[in-house]
């Protein structure tokens, strides 16, 4: 869920404002991934660096599943 938060904010422009509001109150997500140095990204803060970055809305090239 935290990731489908993620893509929103960041590839679906109009939907930016409720993907903000969602990702707040969602808030931290844990998870256990064992031993492993996986982290989850913080929704709220990911979509802002997309924002700074000046790619919201653009699409990826390739997709990676």
């Amino acid at each position: 869920m935290n990731g489908f938060v993620i893509s929103v904010g960041s590839y679906v422009t109009p939907l930016l404002p409720l993907a903000k509001a969602t990702a707040a109150r969602i808030g931290q997500v844990s998870v256990d991934m064992g031993d492993t140095a996986c982290e989850v990204p913080l929704a709220t803060a990911y979509i802002a660096k997309m924002e700074a970055l000046g790619k919201q809305g653009q699409k990826r090239k390739t997709i990676r599943c």
